[in-house]
């Protein structure tokens, strides 16, 4: 590493490519290797029992590693072309592993060259549009030690059109799945993740309150019904109705960018990171995204709809970071992890109290505003009592001189 580190930036970016292609070709060896151990069965002579065991016990891979690996040889040998595949990186070994259990020598013509170049999500997606699965039923499954009865009926009994709730009970110890989105077909997907006991309570609500409307309880068409609300709301919220506003004109020394000025930079850079490296090849980024200023507010940027855009959160600081310095932003950061003091402030509801309770007996409120104003910084006056009891003296007659000095 020390050796890296007196490389220039150009020479450590030069290199990569060339590991990179020398990682595949490596790869593709040993998956080439595997092939032959396979087809001799030396796994056994090792004193493992498949090929996945010898991976991890002999090679040391890990259980996802050996499991990729030995698909994709078992697949290579079917069909090897695929080795090239590998080998030239034009498919990757997650990509490969993927469309073992689908490619064939019959369609591997046509099939291959459809998944060149493509991600994971993308392949995924490809497959599932050419070999679709069917529809998994809705069902709500119960985790840990709880017992079905500690949960309602999401599909009522009474109700025939939907199908009846399902519960497995994992052992003690047992982890809970990790969200997963999984394509079964070019349009379907099937959607899993853990949810609370309170999102349970909530689901079975709203099949209450939509059980006219949506009389079989489905659970896509809730949450369909959910999230067009959310994303109605957000969207309102980050570029407003869509209404023609009235126009202010803009302070240089505010940071508020106008409702019409956000909409249409939302629009213009289609809700994607615009960051755009020095080959062209823009951020594809839609998450963490925020409004940014090409000239920075700091150096009297405007929030105008050509000085913004959207940057996600990476590229924001790496922009932040060529203009302010890198000493700039680990101050920047540094600050914000620093714990805040803890004062002792007061109670938040002492003055408003008072506030209420002087109103009432009818002295102004603008007059008692002034009064405990005063009184705020005064640490012995924090209680309800003393404080009402220091502001009736400033705002009695006797006193009101003394309260407008």
């Amino acid at each position: 590493m020390g050796s890296l580190s007196s490389l220039s930036d150009t020479a450590l970016l030069t290199r990569m490519p060339v590991l990179v292609r020398a990682e595949r070709a490596a790869t593709a060896e040993v998956v080439e290797h595997l092939i032959e151990i396979d087809r001799r069965r030396l796994f056994l002579e090792q004193a493992c029992s498949s090929l996945y065991a010898y991976c991890i016990e002999r090679l040391g891979y890990s259980e996802d590693a050996a499991m990729k690996r030995t698909r994709v040889a078992r697949l290579a040998d079917r069909v090897p072309q695929v080795l090239e595949e590998l080998r030239s990186g034009t498919i990757h070994l997650t990509g490969l592993f993927l469309l073992s259990r689908h490619l064939t020598e019959h369609n591997a013509e046509t099939l291959l060259p459809l998944c060149r170049g493509k991600s994971r999500r993308k392949l995924e997606r490809l497959i599932a549009s050419w070999f679709p699965r069917p529809d998994v039923p809705p069902k709500v499954q119960a985790l840990g030690n709880a017992s079905a009865g500690e949960f309602g009926s999401l599909f009522p009994s009474g109700n025939p059109s939907g199908p009846t709730e399902h519960f497995t009970l994992p052992g003690p110890g047992t982890a809970a799945p990790r969200p997963r989105v999984e394509p079964l077909s070019a349009d379907r997907f099937r959607i899993e993740f853990t949810a609370s006991a309170e999102l349970h309570r909530k689901l079975e609500q709203a099949q209450e309150l939509l059980s006219h409307s949506v009389p079989s309880g489905d659970l896509a068409q809730l949450f369909e019904r959910a999230l067009d609300e959310l994303i109605h709301r957000e969207l309102k919220r980050r570029t407003g109705a869509g209404k023609p506003r009235k126009r202010r004109e803009l302070s240089p020394d505010s940071r508020h960018i106008p409702v019409e000025v956000a909409r249409q930079v939302w629009k213009r850079d289609g809700a994607q990171c615009t960051f755009v490296d020095s080959e062209g090849r823009r951020c594809k980024e839609r998450r963490f995204l925020t409004f940014e200023h090409r000239l920075p507010y700091a150096l009297r940027g405007l929030p105008t709809a050509d000085n913004l855009c959207l940057l996600c959160q990476a590229h924001n600081f790496h922009t932040a970071r060529q203009v302010f310095g890198e000493e700039f932003i680990a101050r920047k950061r540094a600050a914000r992890s620093e714990p805040k003091e803890s004062a002792s402030p007061p109670k938040p509801d002492s003055f408003a109290k008072v506030l209420f309770a002087l109103c009432n007996l009818g002295f102004r409120r603008k007059d008692v505003t002034q009064v405990l104003s005063g009184l705020r910084q005064n640490q012995e006056l924090q209680e309800v009592e003393p404080l009402l009891r220091a502001a009736l003296n400033l705002l009695t007659p006797a006193n009101a001189a003394v309260a407008h000095a």
